[in-house]
């Protein structure tokens, strides 16, 4: 199963497996003792099952083999792990399958035995490629390709297993910069050409990948995608043939329930492989980038030990929105010095993924942050090490303390060489967390209680995407009392790198420390409150405005009234219900100013356009939030000043917010400026290189690629070229969206029109 992964880039904190933290608290005492029965149970557990193997013989013995090693421990796949972390994911595993507690050096020799004499169906392979990985992770990779070899020896060569472990030869061989080897397998493995489309459409992989390796790209190209549109005909032409049997089958009858449906074309990991290649090998000659690099590097913990048998990935921006898939073209097991490295890697922007073991991973965290990527770029020889650090300790509050003050004092313990920590947190049961307080200097901070209650935002609960899917937790968020709060710190060196985190897998009593939760009982719940905490939200939201007719100073009554009537216009796309929250909440920033209330509101204006309004809150906003170092806002008050014709002043805020902003999710509304400002195209180029547009969802390369195709379209008449440039860049500088969206609309497909399109879905 494919996991999707949304990134919601305001959204800055994780909490921690509920079911770890709930064992840990409740039964922290005994936890000693459980480590040490586990241990024991696992000893057993091995002793036995040797003792199994060693009295037993032939087909028995291989079936002990089979079902305790390949189904338990990996589940047919070497490259699973307890935890994936990512700067873009963390996901662990809630597998409760049995391992069989063997060591490498017991798995070895039975895995060896499997491969002679195991049966010869796909169990070969699985066997095989976990018999690979033990090997590499031994730092004896020749033993893991002699395995193969010794593999496909005892069975016909024109089988499709056999075929299979020939491909895999190929593989590694190309990821360890064998080419020779590769190219030699590659060709002396031929296909059928439609019995095994599995096969072919693998071979087309490998071979892309081998001829862009060696410096052929545009046959790279046509490989691949000969290889992917022959893999997804096969399969349409499969599913065709499904559905015409099953219509025929059913033909005359009225009861369908016995039927099965055809299984949908385009969703297997073969697939997603060549679309994946295809689109990487696109994007490289597109940019001229037509040779591959090596990445390597070593894991290791900030003391120096190394971290042996890890999964390390190196995912390329199109991939990492969704889990690890058996697709994955770089991955490899770390050695005993904790080694990796990547041969043949095709330029673009990537990301390292580490999969770790709980073991592995407790008590320590990998200090990475979403907007961390990798540019590789022809022929580098890059080194990307990476050093796990332990999690910060934290002070207080702790260990489900009770708060009944008007501030909570957070304290933790210092880290060498932070320059500054940004807390966040969040409610128990709710979907969403919050960044706090930003740029904290000391390691210590007293936040008013009002503050942590000014939290924005909300999420869906399990109903629907109707107005009755809002999760109440989320609107109430700290204003709850019943709700267990749990808090984390990140420490960051002076220019913005994570050095570690507090939050993070603590499994036993010496790594545990304090437990980041606390409750906050400095209010009692409304009856307002209960209506919306019972899913009754419209009447939540009658009382809450029946509270404020009453009352009308009561500050928790308009800031709840507002959320709901907020929440309610997004879901339902009813502007009027904003537009009348909008009073209320300029009401309630008089009454108690808050950061959050003055972006909405500046938000709320830059939307309708209301100029003086806009620079009133922003300039609200920036009086309560310095220094304002939020790219985002930064990038949105430049386009505002774009709007109002400061064209120069939106130029220099531009510049500034790309340097707060990894993520460069505005470069298309700094180029369309700096052209309209007059810099040439080849000006341009340069800033569209710097900063390259990395969300998980676009190409880093894609801002660079239009503008080539620009530079390409105006060679044909150049004074017309930059008259029309100019003209459509006016009305997007100018506000003047209207006029560009119908333009777009009715012209036909140019660059130019290309580019205009994406700078006007920049948001």
């Amino acid at each position: 199963m494919r996991i999707k992964i949304k990134i919601k880039h305001l959204v800055l904190f994780v909490l921690l497996p509920a079911s770890l933290l709930i064992l840990l608290f409740n039964f922290l005492p005994s936890q000693a003792q459980v480590d040490q029965s586990t241990a024991i149970q696992s000893n057993i557990a091995r002793t036995d099952l040797l003792q199994k193997l060693a009295s037993t013989t032939g087909s028995k013995r291989i079936e002990l083999i089979r079902t305790n090693i390949l189904d338990k421990d990996h589940s047919y796949d070497p490259y699973r792990y307890d935890v994936n972390v990512s700067p873009s994911m963390s996901q662990w595993s809630n597998d409760e399958t049995q391992r069989s507690g063997l060591l490498p050096e017991d798995i070895v020799p039975l895995l060896e035995e499997y491969i002679l004499e195991g049966p010869s169906d796909n169990t070969r392979i699985f066997a095989a490629k976990q018999l690979a990985y033990e090997y590499d992770a031994l730092g004896r990779k020749e033993d893991g390709d002699q395995a193969l070899i010794t593999a496909t020896k005892q069975l016909n060569s024109s089988s499709s297993v056999a075929k299979q472990l020939e491909l895999l030869r190929a593989e590694r061989a190309l990821n360890s910069g064998d080419i020779i080897t590769a190219e030699t397998i590659l060709e002396q493995t031929p296909f059928p050409s439609e019995s095994q489309e599995e096969l072919n459409a693998q071979k087309a992989w490998l071979t892309g990948r081998l001829l862009f390796t060696k410096g052929k790209a545009q046959e790279a190209l046509a490989v691949v995608n000969d290889g992917l549109e022959s893999y997804k005909k096969f399969w349409q032409d499969i599913h065709k043939q499904m559905n015409a049997a099953t219509s025929s089958s059913n033909e005359g009858s009225t009861d369908n329930t016995g039927s099965a449906a055809a299984p949908e074309a385009g969703t297997s990991d073969t697939e997603r492989q060549l679309e994946s290649l295809r689109t990487a090998i696109q994007s490289a000659i597109d940019m001229g980038n037509t040779s591959t690099a090596v990445v390597s590097g070593t894991l290791t913990r900030s003391d120096g030990t190394p971290v042996p048998r890890a999964g390390i990935f190196l995912r390329a921006e199109s991939e990492v929105n969704h889990s690890i898939t058996s697709a994955e073209p770089y991955r490899i097991v770390t050695d005993a010095e904790g080694r990796f490295e990547f041969h043949g890697v095709i330029p673009g922007f990537y990301q390292l993924q580490l999969g770790l073991s709980y073991d592995q991973i407790d008590g320590w965290t990998w200090p990475v942050q979403y907007d961390d990527w990798i540019e590789v770029k022809p022929d580098d020889r890059l080194n990307e090490s990476i050093v796990l650090q332990p999690l910060l300790e934290l002070q207080s509050p702790i260990n489900q303390e009770t708060l009944t003050g008007k501030t909570i004092d957070f304290r933790w313990k210092a880290v060498e060489g932070a320059a500054y920590y940004r807390l966040s947190g969040g409610g128990e049961g709710a979907v969403l967390g919050v960044q706090i307080r930003d740029r904290i200097v000391d390691n210590h901070i007293s936040i008013p209680v009002e503050e942590l209650y000014d939290g924005s935002g909300f999420s869906y609960g399990s109903r629907g995407d109707g107005w009755e899917s809002i999760d109440p937790l989320s609107l109430l968020g700290f204003m709850n009392p019943e709700v267990r709060f749990s808090w984390n710190i990140e420490a960051l060196d002076a220019d913005g790198h994570l050095i570690t985190r507090s939050n993070g897998y603590r499994l036993n009593e010496d790594t545990v420390g304090n437990l980041p939760f606390f409750y906050l009982k400095e209010r009692e719940l409304t009856t307002a409150d209960q209506l919306l905490l019972d899913k009754q939200t419209d009447q939540a939201l009658e009382m809450y405005q029946q509270n404020i007719a009453d009352d009308p100073q009561d500050v928790h009554a308009l800031h709840m009234l507002v959320k709901l009537m907020l929440a309610k216009s997004s879901l339902t796309k009813d502007t009027t219900l904003e537009d009348k929250a909008i009073p209320l909440l300029e009401k309630l920033i008089q009454l108690q100013p808050s950061t959050n209330y003055a972006f909405t509101l500046s938000q709320y204006y830059f939307d309708h356009a209301d100029w003086k309004s806009y620079n009133e809150y922003y300039s609200y906003y920036n009086e309560l939030n310095r220094p304002n170092t939020n790219g985002y806002v930064l990038s949105i008050n430049a386009t505002a000043l774009m709007q109002q014709g400061k064209l120069e002043e939106a130029r220099k805020q531009f510049a500034i917010a790309l340097k707060y902003d990894d993520s460069h999710r505005f470069i298309g509304s700094f180029l369309a400026a700096e052209l309209y400002a007059g810099e040439s195209l080849s000006s341009v180029m340069t800033l569209a290189e710097r900063y390259p547009e990395l969300s998980f969802g676009h190409s880093g390369y894609r801002w660079p690629q239009m503008i080539k195709q620009l530079l390409a379209e105006r060679k044909n008449q150049p004074k017309v070229f930059e008259q029309e440039l100019k003209e459509k860049l006016g009305w997007y500088v100018n506000g003047q969206t209207d006029e560009l969206k119908q333009w777009i609309a009715n012209v036909k497909p140019s660059a130019l029109k290309t580019f205009m399109q994406a700078v006007l879905e920049v948001s």
